[in-house]
């Protein structure tokens, strides 16, 4: 299922491009480097475990159409690298010490998780040639490639796919049928990337792009 997103994405948008007789007005690559992060939270004890933001690649492909004076829509379809690092092996709770909680750490353990995301965004443009600022906002579904970790406790189930937002801002320059463009996009997620109880964690990233548009269309 994961590996049919990308061109299962690009399909619908070209037939809701064809129901409408508008051709995608333009497509592109983009890349760069993403901060990922992780909140960890034992929700029987309510608490957060420290943990430290990893870098990774990300590499999207898109394609724009519906495109009005200032609104288009977009579809970013890309490989995305979260996780985080812990130096927490264990939790100890001592109830006859009114719950102290005593935290056992260890040398930093590594967590990775990669994804296929697929996200539809609103784009809003002010077209100041050759220049063109740009800000995106839309839903994002990430499905899940693979998980390694360096843990003790790796995490025995992970959901498959996972809900989040992402919200950008860009600034484009437009040479002829072409824009190079650099952009920052952060993504929070709105669903966990498991419920194995009680521990409850949720992915955070930031990432900066270079990207290339190619425009083929006018209209």
């Amino acid at each position: 299922m994961n590996r049919r997103s990308l061109p299962i994405a690009l399909l619908l948008l070209a037939c809701a491009c064809g129901l409408s007789g508008q051709w995608p007005y333009s497509f592109g690559l983009k890349g760069g480097v993403a901060l990922a992060n992780q909140s960890y939270r034992i929700t029987a004890i309510d608490q957060e475990l420290d943990t430290r933001a990893v870098t990774g690649p990300t590499l999207s492909l898109f394609v724009e159409a519906f495109k009005s004076a200032h609104f288009s829509v977009q579809i970013d379809v890309g490989y995305a690298a979260k996780g985080s690092t812990t130096t927490t092996r264990s939790l100890t709770v001592n109830h006859l010490a009114n719950d102290q909680i005593t935290i056992n750490e260890g040398e930093a353990a590594r967590s990775d998780f990669t994804y296929l995301s697929v996200v539809p965004l609103a784009r809003y443009r002010w077209d100041l040639e050759p220049v063109c600022p740009y800000l995106l906002l839309g839903p994002r579904v990430d499905f899940l490639l693979r998980y390694d970790s360096e843990s003790e406790y790796p995490l025995e189930e992970q959901n498959q796919y996972i809900w989040g937002l992402s919200i950008g801002a860009g600034l484009e320059y437009r040479l002829l049928n072409l824009g190079f463009f650099a952009e920052l996009q952060y993504l929070p997620d709105l669903s966990p990337v498991t419920r194995e109880e009680p521990l409850l964690i949720n992915n955070h990233m930031l990432s900066l792009c270079l990207g290339l548009r190619w425009i083929v269309s006018g209209e």
